[in-house]
């Protein structure tokens, strides 16, 4: 996918069954009624010839991302003998475990993965409370590379807002505009540009509409990367209402909190999953509970209240937490470092 942005070599893609083959609308079916027995032994039999495409390459490790396909890969590393490593990345670890057999398919994952990777100390917490050992798990950020997101220190005052996302319900877009009406209703000039797509549309389209928001709130739909980074360096600040969505399902670190930053926007955004640990301290002051629409108001009264200097201060600080913590070539060296360790404790375990 996007061969342009990433023109790698040597790729090698086994094909996926097509969506409407018998095969796998079975297998769906099976796995949707909790009929399919064990979870980590169906993707084999659905998904020939991975398990012979990957012993062609050779791998040093096997990597897979998301608990799903971590615990369908945990046959072929078993078979194959090769170090393992998961990451998880949200909802794999929040609305995922939910279903108690999926709790019990992690187990194999426990027991098999020389490495466990999360994206947040909370998420780290997480994974431990469902039953990966404390060892095993390691904490590296989802990152950028910052040479995309050249820096602008911002200018008061703060009147127009930015949020990126798709449009559900962990997002919270109807939280974000509520609080933006209420600034408005309090006599603020505030502009809110939600770039996005997804299920919510119309339900926020509607509430846009019967509270006479067409002029302050703006629904741009789903834009390319090149756009949206257009977007935030036309911007004042962003904002990001995340919350727990009925499903369970949570964020992880959402990567538009790093471009944002990067970019020098001042954020606001809510106490919820990772997103304490991706904004430096001095400006958590900024951040409120999440689903509550009185404080996320707040928070941006506080933020149009900020001078030059202030806003400037909340700006470079957010751009150097980017720089230390999240950037593609810190993350990227994280990571080949767990891949060395894991190789490592493989080969050890294997000498014993």
């Amino acid at each position: 996918m996007n061969p342009d942005e990433r023109p790698f070599e040597n790729v090698t893609v086994v094909p996926w069954p097509a969506l409407w083959n018998p095969r796998r609308m079975g297998h769906r079916l099976l796995e949707e009624l909790g009929l399919d027995g064990a979870l980590d032994s169906s993707w084999r039999e659905l998904w020939p010839g991975a398990e012979e495409a990957i012993e062609r390459v050779a791998p040093d490790v096997l990597h897979a991302h998301f608990g799903r396909p971590g615990v369908k890969a945990v046959p072929i590393a078993r078979q194959l003998d090769l170090p393992f490593v998961v990451t998880f990345y949200g909802y794999d670890i929040s609305k995922l475990p939910r279903e108690r057999r999926w709790r019990e398919a992690y187990e194999s994952i426990w027991r098999t993965a020389q490495a466990v990777v999360v994206l947040s100390e909370e998420m780290k917490e997480a994974a431990v409370r469902l039953g990966a050992p404390p060892d095993a798990v390691q904490v590296v950020h989802l990152a950028r590379d910052l040479d995309d997101f050249p820096y602008r220190p911002p200018s008061a005052p703060v009147s127009e807002f930015i949020s990126v996302g798709r449009l559900t319900g962990k997002k919270g877009h109807f939280d974000a505009i509520r609080a933006v009406q209420k600034r408005i209703e309090a006599g603020d000039d505030l502009q809110l540009y939600i770039v996005g797509d997804g299920p919510q549309r119309d339900d926020l389209e509607q509430y846009i509409q019967a509270h006479n928001l067409q002029s302050s709130v703006e629904l741009l739909g789903s834009v390319p990367n090149a756009e949206v980074a257009r977007h935030l360096q036309k911007a004042d600040a962003f904002l990001l209402c995340s919350k727990t969505a009925a499903s369970g399902d949570r964020e992880g670190t959402p990567t538009v909190l790093i471009e944002a930053q990067a970019v020098g926007l001042p954020c606001v955004s809510t106490t919820h999953a990772g997103i304490p640990e991706m904004l430096p301290e001095s400006n958590h002051s900024l951040l409120a509970p999440e689903g509550e629409v009185d404080a996320i108001a707040e928070r941006l009264r506080r933020l149009r209240a900020c001078s030059d200097e202030e806003l400037r201060g909340v700006s470079a600080a957010g751009r150097e937490i980017i720089e230390t913590s999240f950037s593609l070539s810190s993350e990227a060296g994280a990571l080949r470092k767990i891949y060395e360790r894991a190789v490592h404790d493989r080969e050890h375990a294997t000498a014993s």
